[in-house]
């Protein structure tokens, strides 16, 4: 059986939604959604090879929701010492920042 396409499916155009709920879109395959979220999926996924590169672990999704284990895996991936891993983490952080989702006040 073919499943539809994903992003047809109750899709809000960005353009109507108000700039403060704008997030980066993202396909979840797994979940068969399409999501919003404080990061590009794309990146997080990027993020997810570069740490399993370096014998680290990251659940993408869980990135979207969980603003303590999003922190707790950049900074995981900055202090790794890699030059990818570390531009990468510090480019994601500057993201959940400007979305306003402030994981760096996160106590």
């Amino acid at each position: 059986m073919k499943r539809p396409e994903v992003a047809m499916l109750n899709a809000i155009p960005p353009h109507l939604m108000p700039e403060s709920a704008q997030a980066p879109w993202g396909v979840m395959p797994e979940l068969g959604l399409t999501v919003g979220g404080p990061a590009e999926m794309g990146e997080l996924l990027r993020l997810q090879d570069l740490m399993a590169d370096c014998g680290l672990a990251l659940q993408p999704t869980r990135m979207l929701y969980d603003r303590h284990y999003a922190l707790d895996r950049l900074m995981q991936a900055h202090a790794r010492g890699d030059e990818r891993l570390q531009s990468l983490a510090q480019s994601l952080f500057d993201a959940y920042q400007r979305r306003g989702e402030w994981i760096g006040l996160v106590h």
